[in-house]
């Protein structure tokens, strides 16, 4: 899963969470693009693992 603009939008809404919209974009260039290995493999985020990683990087910034 690659996290769009739209699904971020629907994250934060239904949490009730305001951020700045620099640290949107910061999510969106390191969730929303495909990740390639050492190998060259391309490696996908599950839902969960880019919600949670949401979670966390609000919470360190706040």
């Amino acid at each position: 899963m690659l996290l769009r603009e739209k699904d971020l939008k629907k994250y934060l809404f239904s949490r009730r969470i305001t951020i700045s919209d620099g640290l949107k974009q910061e999510l969106l260039n390191e969730y929303g693009s495909p990740v390639e290995d050492d190998e060259g493999h391309i490696f996908e985020y599950t839902e969960q693992d880019i919600y949670e990683q949401i979670r966390k990087v609000i919470r360190d910034k706040n």
